[in-house]
């Protein structure tokens, strides 16, 4: 609930009775300032563990892009014959235990213990070794320890400065509205746009929908002249149900009922409406929504009423639903990341860099 009212507030247009409660988050955004510059303050020195450790991060609350990249990479330097580690807290689990198991098998353990992004990596990454803990140091401390990886990926890790990186990756949505860039809870920033300068990588996600995607460029690398500069989008081949993959083509004349709980729902909505024949409804849910038997009876009752050809959501919301039947055809979109100038390039970049190659194990 709060959620919803918070981004209301936060989307508003211009002169609109939302700008009346945006003023109380305006002033409670210099409490939260102040508590960023005092934690800034009392930070002690980072910790180095025993391998690279490439970070990818984001300044802002929500969805930017990220996880996708994180499953985009770990692809890549797995098939270049490395062997890779995932860290995260896993964030919106219930458990509190530490994991440190293969992707195979923590694709076989329950949502609730793992966070539904670390769910979906492992489902799409069984080869990766994964290290779940409250404290990222911890994971990666244990991860590293292990001898079992030559290479640490860290999910969300641009803010967590107990752990020193090697590289960081930082994604900046070009779908974001400037007048949203200010300190959270006022706009939706974590931190001040300058902090993109400890960037080593900048990508800049769904770049289509940038107005003048070189304006943002001229701004960032004005921020951080020296970090490199990419640009991704994310592509829609094909979608995915518990028996059948099937082009996206086939949404083009199906009327479409699609519901998930992403950072930026917004962004989903517009793919999918310029995907399918007619967008029956967009049922945006908190992002890292837990479902459980009412709201998903509910989305059903929905998608009966307006008698929807099929339902779709993203794998992240797939990977908590189980096996409940909504009575129609029920898809998730699989996004593939366009990477500009390229994946080889930044490959060669971090293999390079951190002087990772491919290894016989």
């Amino acid at each position: 609930m709060l959620e919803t009212i918070w981004k209301k507030i936060v989307r508003r247009n211009p002169y609109s009775l939302w700008d009346i409660p945006a003023f109380f988050l305006w002033l409670l955004s210099f409490v939260y300032r102040l508590g960023y510059l005092i934690d800034r303050s009392r930070r002690a020195q980072p910790e180095k563990v025993a391998v690279p450790v490439i970070s990818i991060g984001n300044i802002v609350v929500g969805g930017s892009g990220k996880t996708p990249l994180v499953s985009f990479l770990v692809r890549d330097l797995l098939e270049a014959g490395i062997r890779v580690g995932i860290v995260s807290s896993g964030y919106g689990r219930s458990g509190k235990q530490s994991i440190l198991d293969s992707g195979y098998k923590v694709a076989q353990m329950d949502v609730a213990a793992t966070g539904d992004e670390m769910m979906l990596l492992a489902v799409q990454h069984p080869d990766a070794v994964f290290s779940i803990d409250s404290s990222k140091l911890v994971a990666a401390r244990t991860l590293a320890d292990s001898g079992l990886v030559d290479v640490i990926v860290v999910d969300d890790g641009f803010q967590h400065y107990g752990l020193a990186r090697d590289v960081d990756l930082v994604t900046y949505d070009a779908g974001v509205k400037r007048r949203q860039l200010k300190s959270f809870p006022y706009g939706i920033l974590r931190e001040p746009m300058s902090a993109l300068s400890r960037a080593d990588i900048i990508v800049i996600t769904r770049a289509k929908f940038a107005q003048d995607i070189n304006a943002i460029k001229r701004r960032l690398r004005k921020i951080n002249p020296r970090a490199q500069i990419y640009t991704a989008g994310f592509a829609a081949q094909q979608i995915i149900g518990r028996d059948r993959t099937i082009p996206v083509k086939y949404l083009e004349d199906k009327s479409v009922f699609l519901f998930a709980g992403v950072g930026n729902f917004r962004a989903l909505e517009r793919q999918v409406s310029a995907l399918c024949g007619d967008l029956d409804c967009a049922f945006e849910l908190s992002d890292h929504q837990e479902y459980d038997a009412e709201l998903l009876a509910s989305i059903k009752k929905r998608a009966d009423r307006l008698d929807s050809d099929l339902l779709l959501t993203t794998m992240k919301d797939w990977v908590k639903l189980g096996a409940f039947d909504f009575g129609r055809e029920f898809y998730y979109l699989d996004l593939a990341v366009d990477l500009d100038p390229g994946e080889e390039k930044l490959l060669a970049y971090l293999t390079e860099s951190l002087n990772l190659s491919r290894q016989e194990h």
